[in-house]
């Protein structure tokens, strides 16, 4: 996801207008200290119009922690 945000040129703000997600989460997101719930990753995707897998790779285990 950072990859792609970087490759046009957008801040954090800027998807984070995009998608109606906070700043600091998409910073999270990005970092892998915050999980990327679906309907997130949902809105991340459709405003870079990519689909869902092009963007989060789903990976064994990478699941959120319980608090």
């Amino acid at each position: 996801m950072r990859s792609e945000r970087l490759r046009r040129g957008w801040s954090q703000t800027r998807l984070s207008g995009l998608t109606g997600i906070v700043a600091t989460d998409l910073g999270a997101i990005e970092r892998g200290t915050k999980y990327p719930f679906a309907g997130w990753r949902r809105r991340i995707a459709a405003a870079f119009k990519l689909r869902e897998t092009e963007l989060f790779a789903e990976v064994p285990g990478d699941e959120p922690r319980p608090r």
